[in-house]
C-alpha cells in the first residue's frame, strides 16, 4: 500500500484516522483539512490512497463544513460528523452513497462538536469535545448496544447522552462488532454491548463475563464499570470482534476475550482467556508502548523507545483483517 497521499509537503505524515469495514481499511480522514482519502486498488498488488473530490452540487460541498468524524457500521452505513456551530450527525446508506454525492437517509442534532466517532454492528457513538459526553444512537432492535433504553421521547434512532455516563468526563471512545467503551479522564473504563456473537470454546459469548452482572435492584445494568488488575488506572482501550485489550497506565497490555485467531498474541493452541484479564504483550525494555487500536481478528500496537529521537514501530497481534476506527 503507498501512503505517498498522507504525506504533506514537508514530509511528515499527516494527523488524522484510518476508517474501515467488515473487509477492512477504506479510508483516511486528515483532522485538520476534513478531507477524505479513499484507498482504491490500482491492480497488481499496487493500492494507494486518494483525495476524494466532492463535485460543488454534493452535499459535503453544499453544507460548507469540513468533515471532523467519520464511521462504518457492521450494517454497512456510514456516519459523518461536520464541524459547525450548531453540529450534527449524517448517516448514509453505505460509503459509495456517500462518495456518489447521495444525500443523507437521516441526520440529526447532536448536542456537542464531535471528538470522537465509532461504530458497533448497528449503533453509532459519539463523544463531545467540550462537554465529553457520550451519545448513541441506531437499530432499536439491539438496545444493548446503546448502553440505554429507547424511549418515546429518546427513542434508539436519535443521539441521546448514555445516562449511566452522565457527568463523567470521557477521554476516548471504542466500539467493536458487539461491544462499545469509554475510558473517562479519571482512568476509568465503562463498556456495553450485547452478548449473542457467535459462542467460542465453551459455548459461552467472549464478553459474557463483563455484561452478565446486575444492578442494586437486581436489573441487568445497561453500563459497567470494569475492574482491571485490583483497580488499576487505564490509559488506552481497542475493542475487536470477540476480543478488548487495555494498556494500564503501568504500561501492561492486558487482554479479555477471543483468542481464536492469535488476536491476543497468546498462541494458538490458546482458544479464550476464559473470563479472566490475561498479559498480552511485553515490548523490549528500552521500549513503551505509545497506543493501541483493534481490528476484528487483531491488535495493533505501536511501540516507542524510551531513548528521545527514535522512531517508533507497530507491532499486530492475530489475523490479517485490519478493519479498526477509533
Amino acid at each position: 500500500i503507498h501512503f505517498d497521499e498522507l504525506i504533506d509537503t514537508e514530509g511528515r505524515p499527516k494527523r488524522g484516522v484510518f476508517f474501515g469495514d467488515v473487509s477492512g481499511v477504506r479510508g483516511f480522514l486528515d483532522d485538520e483539512a476534513g478531507d477524505l482519502y479513499i484507498l482504491q486498488d490500482g491492480g497488481n498488488n499496487d493500492a494507494r490512497f486518494i483525495k476524494h473530490a466532492f463535485p460543488a452540487d454534493a452535499f459535503i460541498s453544499r453544507a460548507g463544513k469540513k468533515i471532523v468524524g467519520i464511521a462504518i457500521a457492521g450494517n454497512m452505513q456510514v456516519c459523518i460528523a461536520l464541524c459547525s456551530r450548531n453540529p450534527g450527525v449524517f448517516v448514509f446508506s453505505n460509503l459509495d452513497s456517500l462518495l456518489q454525492n447521495s444525500d443523507p437517509v437521516e441526520s440529526y442534532p447532536i448536542h456537542d462538536l464531535v471528538k470522537g466517532l465509532v461504530a458497533s454492528s448497528t449503533t453509532f457513538t459519539t463523544l463531545g469535545h467540550q462537554q465529553a459526553r457520550v451519545e448513541t444512537f441506531g437499530d432499536p432492535r439491539y438496545p444493548a448496544l446503546l448502553g440505554r433504553t429507547p424511549s418515546t421521547q429518546f427513542p434508539a434512532s436519535h443521539p441521546t447522552v448514555i445516562s449511566a455516563l452522565d457527568g463523567i468526563k470521557m477521554a476516548k471512545i471504542a466500539a467493536g462488532t458487539w461491544l462499545s467503551a469509554a475510558l473517562s479522564h479519571e482512568k476509568d473504563l465503562y463498556v456495553w454491548g450485547h452478548t449473542l456473537q457467535q459462542p467460542v470454546a465453551d459455548d459461552h459469548s467472549c464478553f459474557k463475563g463483563l455484561l452478565d452482572t446486575n444492578g442494586p435492584e437486581g436489573t441487568p445494568e445497561e453500563v459497567h464499570l470494569i475492574d482491571i488488575a485490583d483497580g488499576q488506572d487505564i490509559e488506552d482501550v481497542a475493542v475487536g470482534d470477540e476480543h478488548l485489550v487495555v494498556l494500564t497506565t503501568t504500561g501492561e497490555l492486558l487482554g479479555y476475550g477471543s483468542n481464536d485467531c492469535g488476536q491476543l498474541g497468546l498462541g494458538r493452541d490458546v482458544k479464550t482467556t476464559q473470563g479472566k484479564w490475561v498479559k498480552v504483550y511485553s515490548p523490549d525494555p528500552i521500549e513503551k508502548i505509545q497506543g493501541i487500536a483493534a481490528g476484528p481478528l487483531n491488535t495493533f500496537v505501536v511501540v516507542g523507545c524510551h531513548a528521545r529521537g527514535e522512531q517508533t514501530r507497530s507491532d499486530t497481534l492475530g489475523g490479517t483483517s485490519s478493519n479498526f476506527v477509533e
